[in-house]
């Protein structure tokens, strides 16, 4: 396939998957055909959390114990797991001195966060599906407040 050509079908792709975000989940999804990736809004449909790997791996086994796991997108440096939930109850997330000091952040009202295609099973440690619910954003928080909490919990140089 010529050059021209390929990218043109990346961007088809990428754009058929922003509209499956919007019209199947109800998300703002947009694409930006330069870096080749999905960005997502935040603040209306939902919010986000991002924590470091390390950490994010004991909050989703404890939200999927609960019964409140959603989807979690992986970066494409394996790093840093991104937890979508429901929106925030209040008008700014406000992260604990705590979790900032274990690297967790929540990302604002109106910012931006780059998910994976859907498609894309390696960067989903929960892939999106249509009809399921987002975990409540205190939910998660709550979750992160507990895993940092745990003796044990992530390596030293994160204590």
């Amino acid at each position: 396939m010529p050059p021209q050509e390929a990218a043109d079908a990346r961007q088809h792709d990428l754009a058929g998957a922003a509209d499956w975000y919007r019209l199947k989940l109800g998300w703002p999804v947009t694409f930006d055909a330069v870096h080749r990736r999905l960005i997502l809004r935040t603040g209306e449909a939902l919010d986000a959390v991002v924590l470091p790997d390390w950490l994010a791996d004991t909050v989703v086994q404890h939200l999927e114990q609960n019964l409140q796991a959603g989807p979690v997108c992986i970066d494409t440096t394996t790093t840093w797991w991104t937890i979508l939930t429901e929106p925030c109850p209040r008008a700014h997330a406000d992260i604990a001195p705590k979790l900032r000091s274990r690297r967790v952040y929540a990302i604002p009202r109106g910012g931006q966060v780059i998910v994976a295609h859907p498609l894309d099973a390696p960067h989903w440690r929960r892939a999106p599906e249509p009809g399921s619910r987002l975990p409540p954003w205190t939910t998660v928080i709550t979750a992160t407040n507990r895993a940092v909490d745990r003796p044990c919990s992530g390596p030293r140089s994160h204590r």
